[in-house]
């Protein structure tokens, strides 16, 4: 799997996904509201961990630096 999330970007996704999965969390994930927010705070930390985006790679982008 080629890397295409760079260090700036994955900083910022792991941040805003433990965020938004802790705000899921305590708003209740039996809601529709707690689902969602947890859902894409789960998305950012996995594609952060990972620095691998599937909708980057499908458009074509990349937040990586060239090496």
């Amino acid at each position: 799997m080629i890397r295409n999330v760079g260090m700036q970007d994955r900083l910022i996704r792991l941040t805003l996904g433990i965020f938004l999965l802790i705000t899921g969390l305590n708003t209740g994930i039996t809601t529709t509201w707690g689902l969602i927010v947890s859902l894409v705070g789960l998305v950012a930390l996995v594609t952060g961990s990972m620095s691998f985006c599937p909708a980057y790679k499908i458009a074509g982008l990349s937040s990586k630096e060239a090496e």
